[in-house]
């Protein structure tokens, strides 16, 4: 088995909230590079802001559904 049949194995194993994690994860990290290297950036730097803020918000919506 490749790592990447390793890796997709894993990510099948996950909840939709562990995903929405990861891909949490992804965009905050791309976020954090282009304000770093790309500081110019403005718009593209705004929608990777606005699109963490949406998953995080669906993330916790998610976790107090399952709360209650």
């Amino acid at each position: 088995m490749t790592q990447g049949e390793q890796q997709g194995g894993q990510q099948q194993q996950q909840n939709p909230l562990q995903r929405m994690g990861r891909a949490l994860t992804d965009i905050r990290k791309v976020q954090n590079m282009m304000e770093l290297s790309s500081p110019g950036q403005i718009e593209a730097i705004k929608m990777l802001r606005e699109a963490g803020d949406l998953v995080w918000e669906e993330i916790e919506r998610q976790q107090q559904q399952q709360g209650s």
